[in-house]
């Protein structure tokens, strides 16, 4: 049975799910809880607690139980706030459980037993924000780059140290494989590699490393980006990829989107040759921005795990 780690962001979700589809292999899914927008950040900031965000929308995207996956997915106003209803389940069974309480998520949303969702940082109480350094100065907060405004990132760090996980180390080196995204490069996926012990565990592993580069661009951290953009700015942080995929279907007329945060504008497209490069249609048709998990999951069967 091959084994495989996720890394990434709500993007990432699409990469669980196109595993998912395929049986036959193990898969680690680790979400980053550094968010600081939305529902989630409004949490943190006012329970001491990481961001449950995109840990909720991977445990969501395993759930083999819909009707309680569709309760976890609802919204409720809460004193004027529009609030994420499974944010405030997994809030509460944090605060009772402790770091215990992704078992006790993984028992109620029935995630199957192939399939492990672990936060990056063991510590339930983690509170450290991104900090951006970019042109535009220094900002708090990866919620400071949903904004409609081209910013050149020059440096990402995290405000207090953050400790990898321990079940996360020992899921990468039982690995045959870790991927990276898709997901927002600055404030989703390299945020990954500064957790203490992430980048030395994967390094170390003699899992292959493979990059999933993103349907668009997000005007405010990779405007204009390729493939290569994308592959120089991990090795910049200590990450160089054995694999990468990358989508080619490119529609003709330019679009600008709104996404749930921050705009996108203009399609990745790549830019290296080459056997360790695969080019494949990935577009959802229905939300161009994203990956098509079907389609997504016959890439990994038809090139990875024959």
């Amino acid at each position: 049975m091959k084994t495989i780690t996720i890394f990434g962001g709500a993007g990432a979700r699409n990469t669980l799910l196109a595993l998912k589809r395929l049986g036959g292999i193990k898969v680690y899914s680790v979400p980053s809880v550094f968010d600081s927008g939305g529902s989630s950040g409004e949490i943190r900031r006012n329970f001491k607690i990481y961001a449950l965000g995109d840990l909720r929308d991977h445990l969501i995207a395993a759930s083999e139980d819909k009707k309680t996956a569709s309760i976890f997915s609802a919204r409720v106003s809460t004193g004027g706030e529009n609030s994420n209803l499974g944010n405030l389940l997994l809030l509460n069974m944090a605060k009772k459980y402790g770091s215990k309480y992704i078992d006790v998520a993984h028992r109620l949303l029935a995630i199957p037993k192939h399939i492990r969702v672990i936060p990056i940082v063991s510590d339930v109480n983690y509170t450290g924000n991104l900090i951006i350094y970019s042109n535009r100065g220094r900002s708090v907060g990866e919620d400071s780059l949903d904004v409609n405004r081209k910013i050149k990132v020059r440096d990402v760090k995290l405000e207090k140290k953050a400790v990898v996980n321990e079940e996360v180390r020992k899921a990468v080196r039982s690995s045959d494989y870790v991927v990276f995204g898709p997901g927002d490069l600055y404030s989703s996926l390299i945020p990954n590699l500064l957790v203490d012990g992430v980048l030395p565990a994967i390094n170390r592993s003699k899992a292959k490393k493979i990059l999933i580069t993103n349907i668009m661009n997000k005007v405010s951290e990779t405007s204009g980006f390729n493939t290569s953009d994308f592959v120089n700015e991990f090795s910049r942080f200590g990450l160089n990829f054995d694999r990468v995929i990358s989508n080619n279907n490119y529609p003709n007329k330019a679009v600008k989107i709104k996404a749930k945060y921050g705009y996108l504008s203009g399609f990745v497209k790549n830019d290296i040759k080459g056997e360790n490069v695969i080019e494949a249609d990935l577009l959802n048709e229905q939300v161009p921005y994203e990956h098509d998990p079907e389609k997504l999951g016959k890439v990994f069967e038809d090139y990875l795990l024959r």
